[in-house]
């Protein structure tokens, strides 16, 4: 469910001039699974509301994604798409460490940049309200609640 920005910082601190759309459908739903394909360049993860309504999300055209805190029982806060400027100020220090070993799928940040720009590779945020939280780097995402499709 896809809904304007609200406050002056969005979710995790980000900061509004980053923000491009908040995806609230998401608030509090635990994460039942989620799966990456790595040949169809995809990723697919499946939550339940509150109310017991299933709530899939799926990323095609996956470049990369990068979770952490992941527990048995993860429940989301929500998911936030940001501005590329915005990914490599907030995930600067993270990117530092991990560019040298090729990851996320480049050998340097202006690479990497480029490549997110060829691409038309957008960053979507997803925070926690308990464990599972993260960034996934992607062409596209849908949301489905049950018989509902919102892109």
């Amino acid at each position: 469910i896809r809904d304007s920005p609200g406050a002056a910082h969005g979710r995790g601190g980000i900061p509004m001039s980053t923000l491009i759309c908040s995806f609230d459908g998401l608030h509090d739903n635990r994460v039942l699974r989620y799966c990456a394909d790595f040949e169809s360049h995809s990723l697919h993860m499946d939550t339940k509301t509150e109310a017991g309504e299933k709530v899939s999300v799926h990323f095609t055209g996956l470049l990369a994604h990068w979770f952490e805190n992941v527990i048995q029982d993860n429940i989301l806060f929500g998911m936030d798409e940001i501005t590329v400027d915005g990914f490599f100020e907030q995930y600067k220090d993270l990117l530092d460490g991990t560019i040298p070993y090729s990851f996320p799928a480049c050998c340097s940040i202006e690479e990497l940049r480029e490549r997110m720009d060829r691409e038309h590779i957008r960053v979507f945020v997803i925070d926690s309200s308990l464990g599972l939280c993260g960034f996934v780097l992607a062409q596209e995402v849908e949301l489905q609640c049950q018989s509902l499709l919102i892109k």
